[in-house]
C-alpha cells in the first residue's frame, strides 16, 4: 500500500463523517460542506473515498474521490 492511500480500516471509519473544503476544486466552493459517503479500493490494500457534497440548486449530489493524502490537504473534519 503506498502511503497516499488508506487502509480498509482508515477508510471505513472515515464513512458518514462531515468535512469541509479548504480550498476550491472541481465545483466546489472552498467552505463548502460535505459527508463522506463511500470506500473503494483503488490497488490492494489501499482505498480512496466519496465524499458527496452539499450544493444547493443542483439535481443531484455531487461526488468526488479522495486519496488519503488528498483528504488531509484539502478538508478537515467537520
Amino acid at each position: 500500500m503506498t502511503r497516499d492511500r488508506f487502509s480498509a480500516a482508515e477508510a471505513q471509519g472515515k464513512v458518514g463523517r462531515m468535512v469541509r473544503s479548504l480550498v476550491e476544486f472541481s465545483g466546489v466552493p472552498k467552505g463548502t460542506t460535505g459527508r463522506v459517503a463511500a470506500v473503494y479500493e483503488v490497488e490492494r490494500d489501499g482505498f480512496s473515498v466519496d465524499v458527496e457534497w452539499n450544493l444547493p440548486g443542483r439535481g443531484k449530489p455531487l461526488r468526488d474521490g479522495f486519496s488519503k493524502d488528498e483528504y488531509e490537504r484539502f478538508l478537515v473534519e467537520e
